[in-house]
């Protein structure tokens, strides 16, 4: 049976789809914001690590790996145990440890480091990362992570005896946390900015277009055929001869020129939330839908029992329109889905 919609809820949908509003697929943007230096990028870092002072919700007996760690650093401090001794023990966690080493990093510059459990550990929040190095992937130390664990959440608890089968809800993950500014770094890598005779700027969101209007701006603003696209991804910069041996000035000032870049037609379903983010005023083409609960034509000739869209109708007023009379986030998912594969919506959609 279709759904019924009442009299005033057509008038409004027949007047949003008459309103018309033109395309606009460019957003201004400075060169900075949009594109790194090819060569001058973060550096994934990992180690292995303990989390000590954990209130019972540590590695539970048969995580050997956490008891072996324990009597290998008290062995360092020069106290001799053995495993059998820490059969107890609930106090510690065995994680590792990741981190992000930015570019141009320098020694005691302070980074984030994040922690995650290896073990059965129920929970890291309260705990304490011992000081654990992080190296690259050819071995050599970068950074030192150590510091307190945050885990973003809490696990609810009650002052009476659970009963059986009883499970805390916990509130996040528990088992994963961040040390805020925990990592000491104590190796930079160093990129000898200043002795390019060329810089490559890498966009974050690959586009010919954008390429070359990079390379364009870049033009007007320096000199004609200083930068050339490349490809989709990068542009290639000269640097003038002012400006040699102090390369880093002339990033600064590539930086800061504006350029318009070109908006990537695209729509992003959230399933969870029913939100839906739209890139642009991407319209849709004359097409028809039946949907089990709502029926649509998106042209000149009216069709009965349907709703009278007008060509030229965009995405963002469809979906504002359906969800003024109630249509599901499934049911909007659907309509969208048909809409692009009868050819009528260019836009990438992408559901989450």
């Amino acid at each position: 049976m279709k759904k019924k919609i009442i009299l005033p809820a057509l008038i409004f949908l027949f007047g949003l789809f008459m309103t018309a509003v033109a395309a606009d697929f460019s957003a201004a943007a400075t060169i900075g914001d949009i594109t790194s230096i090819y060569g001058a990028m973060s550096n994934p870092i990992v180690g292995y690590g303990l989390v000590t002072g954990l209130d019972g919700t540590g590695d539970q007996w048969g995580v050997n790996v956490t008891q072996q760690s324990i009597v290998t650093m008290l062995s360092k401090l020069g106290i001799n145990t053995n495993e059998a001794s820490l059969y107890e023990i609930r106090d510690t966690a065995a994680v590792m440890v990741t981190a992000e080493l930015p570019p141009f990093a320098v020694p005691g510059e302070r980074i984030n480091v994040t922690v995650s459990s290896i073990g059965n550990a129920e929970s890291l929040q309260g705990g304490v990362l011992l000081m654990t190095p992080l190296k690259g992937p050819d071995g050599i130390v970068y950074a030192l992570g150590q510091g307190s664990v945050s885990t973003g959440g809490s696990v609810a608890s009650e002052n009476v005896m659970p009963l059986p089968g009883y499970i805390p809800v916990a509130q996040n993950f528990q088992t994963s946390g961040i040390v805020d500014n925990g990592g000491v770094v104590e190796k930079g890598v160093s990129i000898g900015l200043n002795t390019f005779s060329a810089v490559r700027l890498i966009l974050k969101n690959p586009s010919f277009t954008d390429s070359s209007r990079i390379a364009e701006a870049i033009n007007a603003k320096i000199a004609k055929g200083t930068a050339k696209p490349l490809n989709s991804t990068s542009v290639s910069v000269a640097v003038p001869a002012s400006y040699k041996g102090n390369v880093a000035q002339f990033i600064s000032v590539i930086d800061a020129i504006d350029v318009k870049t070109h908006s990537k037609a695209i729509i992003v379903i959230n399933e969870r939330s029913g939100t839906v983010v739209m890139g642009g005023n991407i319209k849709i083409n004359p097409v028809a839908i039946s949907n089990r609960n709502i029926m649509l034509k998106i042209n000149k000739k009216r069709v009965p029992n349907a709703f009278y869209l007008k060509n030229g109708l965009t995405v963002a007023q469809l979906v504002k329109a359906l969800n003024a009379v109630g249509a599901s986030t499934s049911s909007i998912i659907s309509i969208l889905e048909s809409i692009k594969a009868a050819g009528a919506l260019s836009a990438e959609i992408k559901i989450i």
